[in-house]
């Protein structure tokens, strides 16, 4: 044991003396050095109590960052944690020993001017990372934003509805894409066409296929357990299917591809690999096309393919965590903090396009509303548009009506517009409702003007009467309807307003192809946050809002007029509170 800990330090010693490395762009190993030395709790917390420069502690992103800054030090944590693993199992004497001699040279290496330096230029823990390649070049190729409902588009000055796009068959031509290896994490999943593409792309091109689905989805669903077991007849080194057990939701919608190759690509989506959610039938697929109705449609929902390598590998890296290691809640995993990783310019002048990737639980610091969401909202200037299944996060509420009070200052307008899945934007915690200034009263379940509400505050009667007319429920066309066929048989057809998406047109930003519902019940899930900056990318998602919203024909404030009429709450009040949400 002497002459290994005289062995570290010497090494240590070199390196101190030794000119600094050029930077590494081993991500894949640099994620995994990360994610180990984060969770060795007692060197996680020494290499804390070494930084002095910050209060908070060190995220997963910032550690990234100082890994790539001083690529000597990957191999000595490499080593270190399998010595305390080693070391625990030995015995408390040998750990205690080991563990009081990292710490001294943890001190030894953390505490210098370059350290310093380096963590005074990463500005906080909520600064997403940037990362780049070898010379500059760009992180990923370019983006795709696809959706499963018309949507508008303007050509030549002219604004055009243009019909939706197949999600089922966009997430079966990407896993056909593949050629070495496939990862996926959904919360539901039914369709049997994807899964038998995922086998047909492990038999017959000899992909390696790494996927999960939400445990409670398959304990409670019939259907997510067929295919769950369908998935089981190939399991093996290189085809693996778990079912995910979160201490929330394993709510994530993700699938990636060949991280390391020329079809690197991750898709993002709203939505689950269902029938109802990507299906373009709707619940009435096993119909003829013929005895179809309407309002067999999926639910609203997007997808944004994003084509490169670094946004694969940050991917597989968050996936790892849970597919391999099988972590497990806010207890584990780390605090990943964000990464901004760069696009190609479109032009001389033009600013380079950049995606932002953060991941729950322990997004950002620890807080994805909080850290993530409630910045960019400050932040941004001029009209948001947003389009919600569930909204319910008091930190972004809040965030929005100090919005409301700086731009009734500066401009005299709070420009905000929304669509909200109707009987989730009528629920009681509903940021829509509290928005448009009214509250529920749960005894009753009537509607009522709120006197104290902040919204009021900020915006006065006449600016919350003009902000009603623009928080709007889900057109007509979604929600739940009843049918008898021909021949007597009763059907039903469900769909919802499933998107998770706020745009900020002037800054030419949007939320896209993110899982979490902006709720406080989402930091305790699996979720995937993606903002984007790409002027084209936004003008499309500005499609999918204003569809919906020109197609919307009630606001929030209407529809909780025309339920007060009523004596008793509306059938969908029966829909369960977020927590326990089973969104097919």
């Amino acid at each position: 044991m002497v002459k290994k800990l005289l062995f570290f330090s010497l090494f240590v010693l070199q390196i101190l003396v030794a000119p600094a490395l050029a930077d590494s762009y081993d991500y894949a190993r640099i994620f995994d050095v990360a994610f180990k030395t984060m969770t060795q709790k007692d060197l996680y917390k020494a290499l804390n109590e070494s930084i002095v420069q910050q209060k908070n502690p060190l995220t997963q992103s910032q550690l990234v960052f100082l890994l790539k800054k001083n690529p000597e030090y990957i191999a000595i944590l490499e080593d270190t944690t399998a010595k305390l693993a080693k070391t625990q199992s030995e015995s408390p004497e040998a750990y205690a020993a080991y563990l009081k001699e990292v710490k001294t040279q943890l001190k030894t290496v953390v505490q210098t001017p370059r350290f310093a330096e380096q963590l005074a230029k990463y500005e906080s823990p909520s600064q997403p990372l940037t990362m780049d390649l070898p010379g500059g070049s760009p992180g990923f190729r370019g983006m795709r934003l696809f959706i499963n409902h018309p949507h508008l588009k303007t050509i030549n000055g002219k604004t055009r509805t243009l019909p939706g796009d197949d999600l089922r068959k966009v997430v079966v031509d990407f896993i056909t894409g593949a050629e070495q290896e496939i990862w996926y994490n959904v919360f539901d999943f039914d369709l049997k066409v994807i899964a038998d593409a995922l086998k047909n792309q492990h038999t017959k091109k000899g992909v390696k296929v790494t996927g999960g689905i939400d445990a409670g989805t398959i304990n409670t669903r019939p259907e997510v357990k067929a295919i769950f077991d369908d998935l089981a007849t190939l399991e093996g080194e290189s085809f693996k299917t778990v079912a995910v057990k979160s201490v929330g939701l394993n709510h994530q919608k993700i699938i990636l591809r060949d991280p390391f190759g020329p079809k690197a690509a991750v898709l993002f989506l709203s939505g689950n690999f269902t029938q109802s959610c990507i299906g373009p039938e709707g619940d009435l697929v096993n119909l003829p096309p013929e005895k179809r109705n309407e309002f067999s449609i999926p639910n609203a929902n997007h997808a944004l393919m994003i084509l490169g390598t670094l946004p694969a590998q940050a991917t597989k890296a968050e996936l790892k965590k849970t597919l391999e290691y099988k972590i497990r809640g806010q207890s584990q995993y780390p605090i990943s903090g964000s990464y901004k990783i760069m696009g190609e310019k479109k032009g001389p002048n033009e600013e380079a396009s950049y995606i932002v990737l953060s991941f729950s639980p322990n997004g950002g610091e620890g807080d994805v509303n909080k850290s993530i969401f409630v910045p960019l909202i400050q932040n941004s200037k001029g009209p948001i548009e947003a389009v919600h299944f569930a909204f319910s996060s008091k930190q972004i509420q809040s965030a929005l009506i100090e919005r409301a009070a700086r731009d009734m200052s500066e401009k005299g307008q709070f420009d905000f517009r929304s669509v909200g899945d109707t009987p989730f934007a009528m629920r009681e915690w509903s940021a829509f409702l509290l928005l448009s200034g009214l509250k529920k009263d749960l005894p009753s379940g009537k509607y009522l003007t709120d006197g104290e509400a902040p919204i009021l505050q900020a915006l006065g009667a006449a600016g919350v009467t003009d902000l009603q007319n623009k928080i709007r429920t889900a057109p007509a066309i979604y929600g739940e309807r009843h049918f008898r066929l021909e021949d007597g048989t009763a059907v039903k057809t469900t769909s919802k307003i499933h998107h998770k998406v706020f745009i900020f047109p002037e800054d030419s930003t949007a939320v896209l192809g993110t899982s979490f519902n902006p709720s406080e019940n989402a930091e305790n899930n699996n979720e995937q946050i993606v903002i984007v900056k790409d002027a084209a990318i936004v003008e499309q998602a500005r499609g999918l809002f204003g569809y919906l919203y020109q197609q919307s024909a009630r606001s929030v404030t209407q529809e909780a007029n025309k339920r007060n009429l009523k004596a008793l709450p509306s059938p969908d009040e029966t829909v369960g509170d977020e927590s326990l949400e089973r969104d097919q």
